[in-house]
């Protein structure tokens, strides 16, 4: 019975609605790419030893650095590394601002790809294909490295399936009830053929 029915929604689910929904999957999780990289960019400022995997990783790395090099972190962090003169903690809050700025970018498109506006779901996918390439260089030979490796290629794969999505629901043509709508009804101005006289009753 499960399965009967699981086909029978499946059935009224017309290939617009398909269609919509792998766009709006796609959004949803640009904007778990938000959520959680804000989340990261706190637990770091906060010398937390938790990190989420679904983020974006140039906040976090740009961050990581104003933190590194002002000091921020433990005394013990340092120990190995003998004499260090630290910056101004001015720079580890303009690294903050940069960082923040770059989640709003993603915030931004996430935004304003409502209502199937896909150019900046593609400057989503610019941004984060740029994301995974920095990831990649900073991050190589990390034991983490692998897990950020699959969910970047996660969130890629969403963000094109959703682009894709909305090149085929352009190509569709219009719902009948919209089309109906837009063809005007004109009355015909023929005359009626005229009955025969002749035709027997």
């Amino acid at each position: 019975m499960a399965n009967i029915f699981g086909q029978q929604q499946q059935q009224n689910v017309t290939p617009r609605q398909a269609l919509e929904a792998k766009y709006n999957g796609s959004r949803h999780n640009l904007l778990l790419v938000v959520i959680f990289s804000l989340v990261n960019l706190i637990l770091l400022l906060t010398n937390s030893n938790t990190y989420f995997l679904f983020s974006a990783s140039m906040p976090y790395i740009i961050s990581d650095f104003g933190m590194f090099f002002c000091g921020k972190y433990p005394a013990e962090y340092y120990a190995d590394m003998g004499e260090m003169t630290f910056l101004d903690p001015s720079v580890l809050v303009v690294m903050v601002i940069i960082s923040v700025v770059i989640i709003g970018v993603y915030l931004l498109c996430w935004w304003m790809s409502r209502k199937n506006n896909v150019g900046w779901l593609i400057a989503a996918l610019v941004l984060f294909g740029i994301d995974t390439v920095v990831m990649f260089l900073f991050m190589l030979g990390s034991s983490n490295m692998l897990f950020d490796i699959l969910f970047h290629a996660w969130v890629i794969y969403y963000l094109i399936t959703g682009i894709l999505a909305n090149a085929k629901l352009k190509k569709l043509p219009e719902d009948e009830s919209t089309a109906a709508e837009a063809i005007p009804f004109v009355e015909s101005t023929e005359p009626a053929p005229a009955e025969d006289e002749n035709k027997p009753e």
